[in-house]
This record gives C-alpha cells, sequence and structure tokens, in this order.
C-alpha cells in the first residue's frame, strides 16, 4: 500500500534528508521510501508500506504518530489509495 507525505514546510532545523532517515528507522522492516522531492519549502515523501506479513495501519499509525511527534506544520497531509486526510486529524 502506497502512502505519500506532502508537507508545505518542514520543521525548522529538519532537511528532506534527516526526515527520510528518520522515516526509514520508523518503517523499520514494515515499510521502504519509494520517492521525494522538494520545490522551495514544500515537499513530499512516497512510501511502500508492507501489507503481506501485517496490516498496514500499524505503518500508517506510526508514520502519522512521527510527523505529530516532529511537529510538523498543520497543513502536512497523508494520501492513502487518492484520499488525503490531515495529520492532525
Amino acid at each position: 500500500m502506497e502512502l505519500r507525505i506532502d508537507f508545505p514546510v518542514l520543521p525548522e532545523g529538519m532537511d528532506l534528508t534527516e526526515m527520510k532517515r528518520q522515516l526509514d528507522e520508523v518503517l523499520e522492516d514494515d515499510g521502504w521510501l519509494l520517492a521525494s522531492g522538494q520545490t522551495g519549502s514544500a515537499g513530499y515523501v512516497e512510501m511502500e508500506l508492507e501489507d503481506e506479513r501485517m496490516n498496514p495501519k500499524y505503518g500508517i499509525l506510526a508514520v502519522k504518530a512521527y510527523l505529530q511527534r516532529a511537529a510538523f506544520d498543520k497543513g502536512t497531509t497523508i494520501e492513502l489509495a487518492g484520499t488525503r486526510t490531515g495529520i492532525y486529524e
């Protein structure tokens, strides 16, 4: 299952490389990064969540919790199967 994160700005002191490193740690063996990009302050990260061995909801919850703990902007969203949701919703 693909998950996309769209952010208007990264938290202060964080760059895209650091965000990807932290997401890789959060996902461990439950998913992997596919693509990322940044234009100005806004950007995105796409990842694949493992759904064969376990329910992907655990990966989704882990990513959402990471984004909240890292104090991402309230305009940050995650998208699953074409449905976009705010990370604080």
